[in-house]
């Protein structure tokens, strides 16, 4: 019996066992509260559905910087998903442009004796695509003419597109 004492006697004392057991239950639960923080954060952050009146009104952002660099009078055929629903909420914006549907833009008349890396389309059209949604109320759009293209990342600040990096690109 004489040694089941000393090995009782070596133990801790009840008092410091309920203080560890306690400090392990807290970091278990500071951990269970991180992770549930970071899914919450996470679910909030996550890219939702992009609706077409998202999409109308973020290209209508992104095509303001190419669409004036056209001149007054300038015919401007427009490609993008959304078609006649972008083209009537351009339109009222850029009366000084004849905004067309892409579809219906003249084939270009490259001649086959022009020297190769001659330009021969037209400088006549906007081509507009949404790539992704990175983040919710963020959308990246891909912006391309004949003598440029770039990607425009716009951010939905109180329902309203507005720009907040530009890349350009010369072709």
């Amino acid at each position: 019996m004489g040694t089941l004492t000393s090995r009782f006697a070596a133990r801790p004392a009840t008092g410091a066992s309920a203080s560890r057991i306690g400090l392990a239950a807290i970091a278990f639960l500071v951990g269970g509260a991180t992770a549930l923080i970071a899914l919450g954060v996470a679910f909030r952050t996550a890219p939702g559905v992009i609706l077409a009146d998202d999409m109308v009104s973020a290209l209508v952002a992104a095509a303001e910087r190419p669409l004036l660099r056209f001149p007054h009078g300038a015919t401007v055929y427009v490609k993008s998903a959304l078609g006649p629903v972008l083209l009537e909420t351009l339109r009222p914006r850029y009366p000084a442009l004849t905004l067309r549907p892409y579809a219906e833009r003249p084939a270009d008349n490259c001649a086959q004796g022009d020297p190769p890396g001659t330009p021969c389309e037209r400088d006549d059209f906007l081509k507009l695509e949404v790539l992704s949604a990175p983040t919710r109320g963020t959308l990246l759009v891909a912006v391309g003419t004949s003598r440029t293209f770039g990607q425009v990342l716009l951010v939905s600040v109180f329902r309203h597109w507005r720009v907040l990096i530009e890349r350009w690109y010369a072709v």
